[in-house]
C-alpha cells in the first residue's frame, strides 16, 4: 500500500500544465495569466526536488536492506523450506523497488521537460513581452 502512496505523490510532484493555454496567453502578453506561472516555478521545483530525492534516498534504504538479507540468507544454513520462501520474498520485493526506481525515473524525466519547456516559454516570454510595452 505505501508503494501506491509514494508513487501517487511522486506523480502529483510534477504537475501537468495546459502549455498550448500557456502560448496562447504569452503570444496575447497576458501578464496576468504568465507571470503566475513562472514566479510559483521555483517553488514547485524546489518542492519537486525534495520528493524526488526523499523517494531515491527510501529506494536505496530497501535495496541495501534487500541485498543485505540476500548475503545473509546465502551464508547462513537455514531449515530448507526457509530459504526458497525467503529467496522468493526478496525477489519480489526486488521487482517492487525496480518498479518504484523506473516510476521516479520516469517522473525525473518529465520534469526535465516541463522545466525546458518553462524556461523556453519565459525567456520567449521577455523576448516577446517587454515590460515597457503597453498590451493592445
Amino acid at each position: 500500500m505505501s508503494l501506491v502512496l509514494l508513487v501517487v505523490a511522486a506523480f502529483q510532484s510534477v504537475e501537468p500544465i495546459d502549455l498550448p493555454a500557456l502560448d496562447a496567453a504569452i503570444e496575447r502578453c497576458e501578464r496576468g495569466t504568465v507571470l503566475p506561472i513562472f514566479a510559483a516555478e521555483a517553488g514547485r521545483r524546489s518542492a519537486a526536488v525534495t520528493a524526488f530525492y526523499q523517494e531515491q534516498v527510501q529506494i536505496v534504504a530497501e535495496r541495501l536492506a534487500t541485498a543485505e538479507r540476500r548475503r545473509t540468507l546465502r551464508e547462513t544454513p537455514a531449515a530448507p523450506a526457509t530459504p526458497a520462501a525467503t529467496d522468493q520474498e526478496l525477489s519480489l520485493r526486488q521487482l517492487a523497488l525496480d518498479d518504484r526506481q523506473r516510476a521516479l525515473d520516469d517522473q525525473r524525466r518529465l520534469e526535465t521537460m516541463r522545466q525546458e519547456a518553462l524556461d523556453l516559454k519565459r525567456a520567449y516570454f521577455l523576448m516577446h513581452c517587454p515590460a515597457n510595452r503597453k498590451q493592445g
